[in-house]
């Protein structure tokens, strides 16, 4: 957030006549303890911090992820929320460690990694404080973040609704085959939320 103040977001959205707002990759691999990548509270903090910028909320399209992290943990208490990662981000160089890392649902999962999925998806539950769709593996110490059908449905009424917001996006569309179900769930909650804002939406967003 360097580039954008109370001082040059009013400037810079002259000149816009919208803002995608990531609210996703708000876990990295610099974070040293484990939260949702594209929670509701994050996502909701993430739009707070452009309108506590001077952003009108209707310039902003909430983004959505269409693909699932992972990062390796150490050991954790029952509560894997807030577990402290190992270190995935070399201090010094910036390297990736190897420690973390991403894929679309229309991606091979990663040989090493199916099975801990193959559990995530069978075992994934909602954090009803942070408002994400987790799961620790706790024998291979890995943290999975994603959005469910249900979770993506929950933020149009908590966080597009809620602050007035001017539309919505996905990184990335393709990236939801084969099944498309977050893709589905994602127009679906538009079009409802449309229909409440009685036109005050943009179709082309």
């Amino acid at each position: 957030m360097l580039a954008f103040t109370s001082s040059t977001v009013p400037l810079i959205s002259q000149s816009l006549d919208f803002w995608n707002i990531m609210a996703y990759d708000l876990m990295n691999r610099r974070d040293n303890v484990t939260k949702h990548h594209t929670g509701i509270q994050l996502s909701l903090r993430s739009v707070e911090a452009y309108s506590e910028r001077g952003l009108e909320p209707g310039k902003m399209n909430l983004g959505f992820a269409f693909y699932v992290k992972w990062f390796k943990t150490t050991a954790c208490s029952e509560n894997a929320v807030g577990c402290r990662t190992v270190l995935m981000e070399d201090p010094e160089t910036g390297a990736d460690l190897g420690q973390a890392g991403a894929f679309s649902w229309d991606d091979d999962v990663p040989v090493d990694l199916k099975e801990s999925f193959e559990k995530a998806l069978e075992g994934g539950k909602y954090d009803e404080v942070g408002g994400g769709w987790y799961f620790w593996d706790e024998g291979e110490r890995i943290w999975w973040s994603w959005d469910t059908r249900e979770v993506i449905a929950k933020k149009f009424p908590e966080i597009a609704e809620e602050k007035g917001l001017g539309g919505v996006f996905a990184w990335g569309l393709g990236e939801d085959g084969p099944t498309w179900n977050r893709f589905e769930a994602l127009t679906k909650g538009y079009k409802s939320w449309k229909d409440r804002a009685g036109g005050r939406i943009k179709d082309e967003l």
